[in-house]
């Protein structure tokens, strides 16, 4: 069975799924660093840059890097080709090389780059990591799970689902964290260490995995691990006592958000 990447049109040019989820993860990701940045005094119209700078850099960069391989320097008499030929992708790396050196220049012209200010966007990121892994379509190696993704004639692994799954667990662990966090950079090295780990474990499912990063991401993440706990000793605690009936709530609303994704991702395939 194929995969129906269109999800609607508008104007009669095509959405794709993977663009909107993206879009949306931008949106609650926005939504959680400016809500983050304020608790930490960080002003709405700097954060507001930020994220605003960024997201329009990459888009350019990413865009422009694709049309300049297929156009050459032709491709800087298109411009409008970036827009309309957006279903030919973007180059991630060079999107995110030129957001992360906007994203330096911004943060210190506002006087704001500190690790407190990456522990605001932390959890952002972390939601885009979740919308952009749902709207994939890399999927796994070939097995014989009653879960499978059925595609054609080949069983593969959801290997999508698996990595929203897997980043909206580090993003419930980090709200827990967030809660009674007690050094600068908490937030941060926890939602890496995690990741580290989740990429770890995604490997055993991925095709075409290398050798090498099967001990790297542990290296990783124990490292990582290690830098947390340090910080955690030799800081001064600030633990928040929750009721049995805020845990209750909390894992009754994980696994609605767990089944939802299940449900949604699954129902493309329907």
């Amino acid at each position: 069975m194929a995969v129906d990447n269109i999800l609607f049109y508008f104007a009669g040019m095509p959405v794709y799924l993977y663009g909107f989820l993206t879009s949306l993860g931008l949106f609650f990701g926005a939504i959680s660093a400016l809500s983050a940045g304020r608790r930490r005094g960080i002003g709405w119209y700097k954060m507001f840059d930020f994220i605003l700078g960024t997201a329009i850099v990459f888009l350019l960069a990413g865009r422009l890097s694709i049309l300049f391989k297929e156009h050459g320097a032709g491709a800087l008499l298109k411009p409008w080709k970036i827009v309309t030929e957006l279903s030919n992708g973007v180059d991630l790396k060079a999107g995110l090389g030129f957001a992360v050196l906007y994203g330096l220049i911004s943060t210190k012209r506002n006087g704001i780059l500190s690790i407190g200010f990456l522990d605001a966007i932390t959890p952002g990121v972390v939601w885009v990591r979740i919308f952009s892994a749902l709207g994939s379509q890399v999927f796994g190696k070939s097995t014989s799970v009653p879960w499978a993704v059925q595609l054609g004639d080949f069983k593969l692994h959801p290997l999508p689902l698996y990595t929203a799954v897997g980043y909206y667990l580090i993003r419930f662990v980090i709200k827990q964290i967030r809660r009674a966090q007690r050094f600068d950079g908490q937030v941060l090295i926890a939602a890496l260490t995690l990741a580290a780990w989740l990429q770890w474990l995604l490997l055993f499912v991925s095709e075409g995995s290398k050798a090498y990063a099967f001990w790297l991401y542990p290296l990783i993440g124990l490292l990582l691990a290690a830098l947390w706990s340090f910080g955690h000793v030799n800081s001064v605690s600030r633990r928040r006592k929750s009721s049995g009936a805020y845990w209750v709530v909390q894992l009754i609303m994980l696994g609605i958000v767990l089944f939802a994704m299940a449900w949604f991702f699954y129902s493309r395939f329907g």
